[in-house]
This record gives C-alpha cells, structure tokens and sequence, in this order.
C-alpha cells in the first residue's frame, strides 16, 4: 500500500512541477508570421491609423488614403472594413466612403464590401448618401 501511495505521489509530483511540453513547428510557424504581412505596404498603414486613440485622427488618416488614385483592390476593401470598423461616428464613417467613392479608382469590390457593411452604419440618412453616391457614379 506504502508503495503504491509513493508512486502515485511520486507521478503527481512528477507532472506537477515539470508542467506542460509544447513542442512548436518552427517552420509552419515563420509561415503563419509571413502571412501578416501584406505585399502592400497601405495595408500596414490603414492598420496603424485604426490604432490611433482620437477619432479625429483615424478619420482624418483614412481619408487621406481614400483619395490616393493608386489604391489596389484589396487596400479599397481593407479601408471599408476599417473605417466602418474602427470609426464610431457614422458621419466620420460616411465622409471617408464617400471619399473613397468618388475616386477615380474606385473598384467593384470595394463596392460590393461597401454593400455588403452597409448595415454598420446607424442612420438610414448615411445609407442613403453612399448608396446614391454609388448610383451617381455608375450614371
């Protein structure tokens, strides 16, 4: 009985104090790291303005991205999902799609993402206001 007592404490010990083994695949490790970065370096920065504390600020760092005429498709995309994510006010929300809008090269799957969110916004007032300014510009 003395024995077995002595075991089963000496393996309680045993996985108490030597805790867990995680064993890490160093390979599929550097590839999940690659994979947070974008080819594209607008990318980064849309992501470092969402991580700006004053509104004002986010609002004020999209827009200037919504008017840059060499946006890729996958910046346009990110930019909707940020601004209507990372903005609160649903004017600072309208003004920077409507920015991004009316840029020449404004593209069919920022659009789709625009309609896809529009329920983000909180006012049907906003939602009027981007859907006609998409309409305009398919006119």
């Amino acid at each position: 009985m003395r024995k077995s007592v002595l075991a089963i404490a000496l393996c309680v010990s045993a996985v108490w104090a030597g805790g867990c083994v995680v064993v890490v695949d160093e390979e599929s490790r550097e590839s999940r790291e690659h994979e947070h970065f974008s080819a594209d370096p607008t990318i980064a920065e849309i992501d470092a303005i969402g991580k700006l504390s004053f509104e004002s600020d986010r609002e004020q760092g999209y827009k200037r991205i919504a008017q840059r005429q060499d946006l890729s498709a996958h910046a346009q995309v990110h930019l909707v999902e940020a601004a209507l994510g990372k903005l609160a006010f649903d004017n600072a929300k309208q003004e920077v799609l409507l920015m991004l809008i009316e840029n020449p090269g404004f593209c069919s799957e920022a659009e789709h993402a625009i309609l896809e969110k529009l329920d983000r916004l909180a006012f049907e007032n906003s939602k009027t206001k981007i859907l006609e300014a998409i309409s305009k510009r398919k006119a």
